[in-house]
């Protein structure tokens, strides 16, 4: 009978010892971790008003070897100009000139002590 209480009272405090650890581990939050990055854009640059210069391709080459990973290109600026006058019909020219959007891991920096 005695080794009987001994097992029912073991038992229960082997319940409550677990109990205890999985209302613990809930407890905490738990902390999700995203990668950061720095983002940058580029877009054409207006040398006169409503006059444009597209980005070279040195520019694009210079940030894809510093690490700036290209995520978008999209058109920017429209520009019409219409050829010839309304008697002979001519078309409009239309320009596009795109802005390119980049993104990096950012790095932390760490602190010497």
């Amino acid at each position: 009978m005695v080794c009987m209480k001994r097992i029912v009272v073991l038992s229960l405090i082997l319940v409550m010892v677990a109990a205890a650890l999985v209302w613990a581990q809930q407890s905490k939050a738990p902390t999700l971790t995203h990668p950061q990055y720095e983002l940058r854009s580029v877009f054409p640059r207006e040398t006169s008003p409503a006059m444009y210069e597209q980005v070279s391709q040195q520019e694009l080459q210079t940030l894809a070897s510093q690490g700036w990973e290209l995520v978008s290109v999209m058109p920017y600026v429209y520009r019409n100009e219409e050829r010839g006058t309304a008697s002979n019909n001519k078309p409009a020219v239309t320009q596009t000139y795109p802005a390119y959007f980049f993104k990096r891991l950012r790095l932390l920096e760490t602190v010497k002590r």
